[in-house]
């Protein structure tokens, strides 16, 4: 009876994480390769998750922990220990951890890869 528990519980766990991620028809920022993220849009269900149709007329099929729905954070979203893609210098999206809080338009991100950054707070998308 308790493993009959426990696998109810990761069942509805997992139906309700799939169901705040992307969808069909949403537009999404997705990882092409490791650090590069492309903004698209999700046309369809595919093989490994979802067919993203990428602005630039590239295309792929995405598992959906390689892909996030492209809506800016609002300023009470942006938390310390907030999950996000921030916008770099190059302009490209990167995965960082929030570590400051807002002030001036811009808050601390500490990026994967080790580097602290002060982003703009318009240019966060939540992950």
């Amino acid at each position: 009876m308790r493993n009959a528990l426990v696998v109810l519980f990761i069942l509805a766990s997992a139906g309700a994480a799939q169901a705040a991620g992307p969808s069909v028809g949403d537009s999404v920022w997705a990882q092409w390769k490791p650090n590069a993220w492309y903004h698209g849009k999700v046309d369809k269900t595919c093989e490994w998750g979802l067919h993203v149709q990428f602005d630039d007329g590239d295309q792929g099929c995405f598992a959906p922990c390689l892909i996030v729905t492209d809506k800016t954070l609002a300023e009470a979203q942006v938390v310390p220990g907030a999950r996000v893609l921030a916008r770099w210098s190059d302009s490209r999206y990167y995965p960082a951890t929030v570590t400051g809080k807002p002030a001036g338009g811009t808050v601390d991100v500490f990026f994967d890869d080790r580097t602290p950054y002060k982003a703009s707070a318009r240019d966060m998308i939540a992950w």
